[in-house]
């Protein structure tokens, strides 16, 4: 059967769920970059973490910056935490906000990790991109922030559909 409702488009669309659907697979395995175990996920996270750490952003907003739910973004901030990648700290007067610190430990570990991934993955990558106009580079960070935040809605209502299946009634 031809998919005629894809028309023109039927490539590249293909190409964009082919992409995600491997880098869904891959941010699940751990690599070692110096002497630690870590995967995609973990990086990423670390990175804003470096990225914002002036600004001292709580884990719900780097939650949502990543497109990741909070169970899962909660999940991966133990394990960088029990790894000594990540410190979590409170701000004075407020214990409800958690802010993360990327250890010295953990800096070290992203510094190898940004060095091979300039070298083995993203060079070529970034040069391509220099072929591309400003404009046009903007118009690809619109498509794709617009195919995301499809995928991000429907994470958040499943969150909120978990939040109403634990609900708890008082029982007279």
């Amino acid at each position: 059967m031809e998919l005629t409702w894809l028309g023109k488009y039927r490539q590249f669309v293909g190409t964009l769920f082919r992409s995600a659907n491997a880098y869904s697979q891959v941010c699940k395995f751990e690599a070692s970059f110096g002497d630690t175990e870590i995967s995609t996920y973990e990086i990423q996270i670390m990175e804003h973490i470096l990225e914002y750490s002036d600004q001292h952003k709580n884990m719900s907003w780097y939650a949502e910056l990543l497109g990741l739910s909070q169970s899962v973004f909660s999940k991966y901030v133990k394990k960088l935490v029990s790894k000594g990648l990540v410190e979590k700290y409170y701000l004075k007067g407020n214990k409800k906000n958690i802010v993360l610190m990327v250890s010295e430990r953990g800096l070290e570990v992203y510094k190898n990790y940004s060095e091979y991934a300039e070298n083995t993955w993203f060079r070529d990558f970034f040069a391509m991109l220099d072929t591309v106009p400003s404009d046009q580079l903007e118009m690809f960070e619109k498509i794709i922030g617009t195919w995301g935040s499809w995928f991000q809605a429907s994470l958040k209502a499943e969150e909120d559909k978990e939040e109403e299946e634990t609900e708890l009634i008082k029982i007279e």
